[in-house]
């Protein structure tokens, strides 16, 4: 028995101490996290503590019994892709399951095509959320998508244009020689990119 609750709270406190990467907050959770959850819930380690359940979600994970039990049946029922794919957009459960065949280990499949699913990928995975629960034509999709894309072109020309310019402000101090020559190196790699991005928007 006593090496049982050791063992609980050894597994406790390895999860405690990882709790923020999880996120357990606001609605969004990672699946690792709930998957934490349901084995402290299910295995009861939360009693290493002297907590019950409810105490152990209000007190140790900073959420409602009532949200630590509706996202383990979530995991349950939709897996731990919808928790991926709601930890960069805002899919519900019901749109999920409305696309759930198309979520592989890839990433989301769409027009022959699996869009990985990372923050980076978010507003075309929005947009293929969209096309595949509302039945928009592939058209719309593609649209929208050379649209993001030249959005993101136009905020990357921006911020090296900003970096541009604070190179150019050091390079007008005094500098020893090797500071000197790592700074002419950057500052013509940042504009001959910037020429590249700018004439992409032009384009």
């Amino acid at each position: 028995m006593e090496e049982k609750q050791t063992e609980d709270m050894f597994d406790l406190g390895a999860w405690l101490g990882r709790k923020q990467a999880f996120t357990l907050m606001a609605g969004r959770c990672s699946a690792a996290g709930v998957v934490c959850l349901r084995k402290i819930r299910e295995g009861k380690r939360y009693r290493a503590l002297g907590l019950t359940w409810e105490e152990f979600c209000r007190q140790r994970a900073g959420i409602s019994r009532a949200f630590a039990d509706k996202m383990i049946q979530q995991l349950e029922e939709l897996g731990p892709a919808y928790f991926e794919l709601s930890s960069v957009t805002r899919i519900t459960p019901d749109r999920f399951r409305r696309i759930a065949d198309s979520v592989t280990d890839e990433g989301l499949s769409y027009a022959g095509e699996n869009i990985g699913i990372t923050p980076e990928n978010a507003p075309l995975l929005a947009q293929a959320i969209e096309v595949l629960t509302s039945g928009a034509d592939s058209a719309e999709f593609e649209a929208s998508e050379a649209e993001i894309a030249e959005r993101t072109f136009a905020r990357a020309e921006r911020s090296l244009r900003s970096a541009v310019a604070d190179l150019e402000r050091l390079a007008a101090m005094r500098l020893d020689l090797g500071d000197q020559q790592k700074l002419s190196i950057t500052l013509a790699a940042a504009r001959n990119t910037l020429e590249r991005i700018s004439a992409s928007v032009r384009a």
